[in-house]
C-alpha cells in the first residue's frame, strides 16, 4: 500500500471552542466542494486540475486548500477564487476566505499540533516532519501525459516512463539532474503516479529537505528503528534535489546506509539533482560512484520548438485560444525554465480575464514586459558593443560571413545574448548578424547554453556582461 495515505483520529479547535471536522467530515467537505465546482467547468479542466486539490486546514474564518505547484496556485488565485468563495458558502453555510498554497509553501508551514488546525497527518509508519505524507498523494497535473517530451528530455522521460512500468529492474538508481524548473519533479511525481496505482507497491516521493527534517526529528525522538524501518521497507524511493545534502554530513552518512539497503535489496532508487554526481563536490566518492551505478542523464534548457509546444499544452489546458505565432513569439522571447513559460501563460490568462481583450501581439508584448519585470530595454547594437569589446574583436568581424574559431564563439554569444536580453526575433537577431537565418540562432543560443554547463568562467563572464547591459 502507499505509505503516507492514512488519516489520524485528530480533530481540530476553533477559536470558539467549538470540535473542528473529523477527517472522515474534512474529506466529506472535499468531495461535497468538488462536486459543486465540477457543476461550472470544464471536464477537462477538472480533471487536470481540480482533482488534484486537498484540504490543508479549515477554520472558522477561513479554508485553506493545497495545490501541486505555485502554477496551478496562481490560475486558481487568478481565475476561480469568487467560485471557490461561493461554492465554499453554499456547502459550509457560511462565508471564508479561501487561501491556495502550492504544495512546497504548505511544506514549510510551521508546524502545528492537531488541535490547533488540520491538515494532512504524517504517514502511519513513521511521523514525517512538516505534512511529508502528502507528498505521497496522486496529483492530477504531474503526470507523463502532461510532460512535454523534446530533444532536451527525451532520455530523461523515457527512462522515467521504464521505471514506473518495471521499478528495480530497468535502471537503478536512476539519476537525474539538470538546472531548477526543467521538468525533475515532475518525472518523479509522473513515476509516484503510476506506481501509486499499483496497490501492491510501496513508494515514497520526498525531498531532501523533508529527508534532512526527517533525520533531526528521529535525533530528537532517538527512534532509529522507525527511521530505518519506514525506508528500508519501501520498494520504491523518489528522492528530489538531493544537492542538499552537500553540508549535512550525518545526513549523508544515513542516506548511504538507506542506499546500499535499498540497492541490495533490489529495490528501485530515483534521485534527482541540480548538477551531476561529480559536481557534487562535498558528497563522499563512496556515494557518488554509487550514484554512477544506474543511469544518468540531464534535462536540459527546452529548444524553442518544445517552448512553443509547451506554450500550446498549457494554453489549450486553460483554454486560452493562442494562436502558434503568438506562442512562437512568446517562446523565442522567454528563453528561461519551463516554470517561467507556465508563469507567462498564467499572466496571460489572468489580463485575459480581467481585460476581456482579444489577444494581439501588443497585448502579448505587455505581458511579456510584466513577466519579465519590465528589466532595461537592451539594444542589439549594445549586445555587440558588449561582446566586442570583452572578447577584442570587432563588431564587423562578428557581422562577418567569417568562420574561423575566433569569431565563431564571440558570434555565438551575441546571439545568445540578444536573444536573452533584447525584444528582437530569431529572424531579426539572424540578419542583423550577416544576414544569417534562424535556425542560426538557434543553433547558437543551444550552443552556448551547453557550454555554461561546463565553462564556469565563461558562465561568470556572461553573467557580468548581462547584469553590465541591464544597469
Amino acid at each position: 500500500m502507499p505509505i503516507g495515505l492514512e488519516q489520524s483520529s485528530a480533530t481540530l479547535k476553533v477559536p470558539q471552542r467549538k470540535a473542528a471536522p473529523s477527517d472522515d467530515k474534512v474529506d466529506s467537505i472535499l468531495l461535497e466542494i468538488l462536486a459543486e465546482l465540477k457543476k461550472s467547468v470544464p471536464d477537462q479542466q477538472f480533471d487536470i486540475w481540480f482533482s488534484c486539490l486537498r484540504i490543508f486546514s479549515i477554520d472558522e474564518s477561513s479554508i485553506t486548500f493545497i495545490t501541486p505547484n505555485n502554477f496551478i496556485k496562481d490560475w486558481f488565485s487568478g481565475n476561480y477564487k469568487d467560485i471557490f468563495s461561493g461554492t465554499v458558502y453554499r456547502v459550509l453555510n457560511s462565508s471564508r476566505e479561501v487561501v491556495f498554497l502550492a504544495e512546497d509553501e504548505a511544506l514549510r508551514q510551521p508546524r502545528v499540533s492537531s488541535s490547533a488546525s488540520y491538515g494532512t497527518p504524517p504517514s502511519s509508519l513513521c511521523e514525517l516532519p512538516a505534512s511529508a505524507g502528502q507528498m505521497n498523494s496522486l496529483n492530477g497535473y504531474y503526470r507523463f501525459e502532461n510532460f512535454i517530451v523534446g530533444p532536451c528530455n527525451r532520455l530523461a522521460h523515457a527512462a522515467a516512463v521504464a521505471v514506473s512500468e518495471s521499478p528495480g529492474l530497468a535502471y537503478n538508481p536512476l539519476f537525474i539532474h539538470g538546472a531548477s524548473g526543467l521538468g525533475k519533479t515532475h518525472l518523479l511525481h509522473a513515476i509516484n503516479n503510476v506506481l501509486l496505482s499499483k496497490r501492491t507497491i510501496r513508494t515514497l516521493y520526498l525531498s531532501c529537505e523533508q529527508f534532512v527534517n526527517h533525520f533531526i526529528s528521529t535525533i530528537r525522538s532517538n527512534n532509529w528503528d522507525e527511521f530505518r524501518n519506514l525506508y528500508s521497507n519501501l520498494d520504491v524511493l523518489l528522492l528530489d534535489d538531493i544537492q542538499f545534502f552537500e553540508n549535512l554530513q550525518g545526513c549523508r552518512e544515513e542516506f548511504f546506509h538507506t542506499f546500499n539497503a535499498l540497492y541490495n535489496a533490489r529495490k528501485q532508487i530515483v534521485i534527482t539533482s541540480d548538477c551531476p554526481p561529480e559536481s557534487l563536490s562535498s558528497l563522499e566518492d563512496r556515494l557518488v560512484s554509487r550514484f554512477k551505478w544506474g543511469l544518468l542523464c540531464s534535462v536540459d534548457s527546452p529548444t524553442i520548438e518544445t517552448r512553443v509546444a509547451i506554450i500550446e499544452k498549457n494554453a489549450s489546458l486553460m483554454n486560452i485560444n493562442l494562436t502558434h505565432d503568438f506562442a512562437s513569439y512568446l517562446a523565442e522571447h522567454l528563453p528561461g525554465n519551463i516554470r517561467e513559460l507556465e508563469g507567462a501563460i498564467v499572466r496571460l490568462g489572468k489580463e485575459l480575464k480581467v481585460t476581456r481583450n482579444t489577444i494581439t501581439l501588443d497585448f502579448i508584448k505587455k505581458v511579456l514586459r510584466e513577466v519579465t519585470g519590465n528589466k532595461k530595454s537592451v539594444t542589439i547594437e549594445a549586445v555587440l558593443h558588449a561582446v566586442s569589446d570583452r572578447f577584442n574583436v570587432s563588431i564587423s568581424q562578428i557581422q562577418s560571413k567569417s568562420r574561423t574559431r575566433s569569431l565563431a564563439l564571440p558570434r555565438q554569444i551575441a546571439m545568445y545574448l540578444s536573444r536573452k536580453l533584447t525584444n528582437m526575433s530569431l529572424t531579426e537577431i539572424g540578419g542583423f548578424l550577416g544576414g544569417r537565418d534562424h535556425s542560426t540562432v538557434i543553433h547558437s543560443d543551444e550552443k552556448v547554453t551547453k557550454l555554461l554547463k561546463k565553462d564556469k568562467n565563461l558562465f561568470f563572464v556572461l553573467q557580468k556582461i548581462e547584469s553590465e547591459l541591464q544597469r
